[in-house]
């Protein structure tokens, strides 16, 4: 991969990429979302924890999928009147954990995965891809210079 970086994006971080870059998240109940601007070449990935802070908002970042979707858009420059022209992607918020009977707030993984789609469907953003849930964890991978992305499951094992 020539003059591109490899770049992790790790729990509550949000990371750009242009170029070569090829942007990767491992996921779990933690909820990826990447945003392609192909038009730009520009990218980016957020890596959240969890859907919302307890209290009010807590500020820019990815530890929260309410904070993560405008740090996004803040450092890719994206105005509302250029939505249309950017794709996104969600993947991961699964049940990594057997529960024997479900937790009394809910499924985290779940709860990550549908903040993601609310607050992308407010936008004019085309959603494409939506690969959540279960209990097998992802990769969410986007290559910059190819304008792609992909998400591939990670088994369990047993």
């Amino acid at each position: 991969m020539p003059d591109g970086n490899d770049i992790q994006v790790r729990m509550c971080e949000v990371k750009l990429g242009s170029g070569n870059d090829v942007l990767r998240a491992i996921l779990g109940s933690c909820v990826g979302i990447g945003l392609l601007w192909r038009k730009r070449g520009l990218y980016a990935m957020a890596h959240c924890l969890l859907p919302e802070p307890p209290q009010a908002p807590a500020g820019e970042g990815a530890k929260y999928v309410t904070d993560a979707v405008p740090t996004l858009f803040s450092m890719m420059g994206l105005e509302r009147a250029r939505q249309d022209e950017v794709e996104a992607v969600i993947a991961g918020g699964a049940c990594m954990v057997q529960h024997a009977t479900p937790p009394r707030h809910g499924l985290i993984g779940e709860q990550n995965a549908r903040m993601a789609q609310q607050l992308l469907a407010q936008t004019r953003i085309k959603l494409v891809h939506v690969d959540v849930g279960g209990e097998s964890g992802r990769q969410l991978v986007i290559d910059c210079a190819q304008h792609q992305f992909v998400v591939k499951t990670i088994g369990r094992s047993t």
